[in-house]
């Protein structure tokens, strides 16, 4: 991709810490971006952030992939107004840790298993149909406890793997087209929040950054892989 100007992008997850600075540097770019969150108030939190100017070009929108009958509704929607996507970026999931495995509660790792596995292969799902077969990019944010450990967050650390393990198949599965799939690795970031209890450090990186990896990766047209970004923590 030489340019993103008159581009489809879809950021699920793009209202998150990481997800809004990666919309941000998208909109940057020249895309067109669309959002989908089940959120009101965080649907005015990141248009607020991302500012009038650049907003132009971002559209907020209700809609997921938590559910099988949402993500039908997300796709559809997305066929009727665009036709297909040329870049999509799944940063989805939620954070938890305070058990040890032999005594974790059941109901939560259930809820992890939802939140953090299923919704990634209903995004694929979702998304992978709709883009173009000539030349479109798949994106997935990890974490870095896909590659290791995590005591007190066994769970976390499982769909992690078990997510990267998916990237790593779809890569496979779509290596005959155009669609090049690639998983980025990240450790710690200067999110909004972090940044305002001062719980950051100097070496790592801004959400924004990560846009800006995915816009590099798209203008040198890297090759067909799953490429790992393990970004300093």
């Amino acid at each position: 991709m030489d340019s993103l100007q008159n581009k489809i992008a879809v950021v699920l997850g793009g209202t998150g810490g990481v997800g809004e600075g990666i919309v941000k540097s998208l909109l940057s770019a020249g895309a067109t971006v669309v959002v989908p969150t089940r959120s009101e108030y965080k649907m005015r939190k990141l248009k607020s952030y991302i500012g009038e100017d650049l907003g132009k070009n971002l559209v907020v929108r209700v809609g997921s992939v938590n559910t099988e009958e949402n993500a039908g509704e997300l796709a559809a929607y997305l066929m009727k107004t665009y036709k297909q996507i040329d870049l999509a970026v799944v940063s989805l999931g939620s954070w938890q840790e305070g058990y040890p495995l032999y005594s974790y509660p059941v109901h939560e790792w259930s809820r992890i298993l939802q939140d953090n596995l299923t919704t990634h292969f209903l995004a694929i799902r979702t998304l992978v149909p709709l883009m173009n077969p000539k030349e479109s990019y798949f994106f997935h944010i990890n974490h870095f406890s896909a590659e290791e450990g995590y005591p007190l967050a066994g769970p976390m650390a499982m769909a992690a793997a078990a997510q990267k393990s998916l990237i790593q198949t779809l890569a496979k599965e779509v290596d005959k087209i155009n669609i090049k799939v690639f998983e980025l690795i990240l450790g710690p970031l200067k999110t909004r929040d972090r940044l305002s209890q001062g719980a950051d450090q100097e070496d790592w990186h801004y959400p924004e950054d990560i846009g800006n990896i995915i816009r590099g990766m798209t203008r040198l047209g890297h090759q067909q892989d799953v490429v790992h970004y393990l970004l300093r923590r």
